[in-house]
């Protein structure tokens, strides 16, 4: 672990990717709700790519959910917690 504070940039990113986690599953409950609905559309001219593009797409979803969770863990085991009590210690007025 590094014994330095972490850089307000890294800290806004990952703010920014919880919220961006936040509409992958969006995403991926909605993709899932198509591919279950398939059903009711019978009488419809669909495509046979509908199904494994469907299922392409909600497992290439779910492995950008995991590549992200597992991106803050590793921020978390390499940088470490934030500690916004040192970000204002270390803010040097005269440079």
């Amino acid at each position: 672990m590094e014994d330095e504070i972490a850089d307000p940039q890294m800290r806004n990113l990952e703010y920014t990717l919880y919220v961006i986690v936040i509409l992958y599953l969006y995403k991926l409950v909605d993709t899932v709700m198509i591919l279950i609905s398939y059903g009711d559309f019978e009488s419809h001219v669909i495509p046979a790519t509908f199904i494994p593009i469907g299922i392409l797409i909600v497992v290439l979803y779910v492995i950008l959910l995991f590549l992200t969770v597992t991106s803050f863990s590793h921020r978390k085991t390499i940088v470490g917690a934030y500690n916004f009590n040192r970000i204002n210690d270390e803010i040097d007025s005269w440079d």
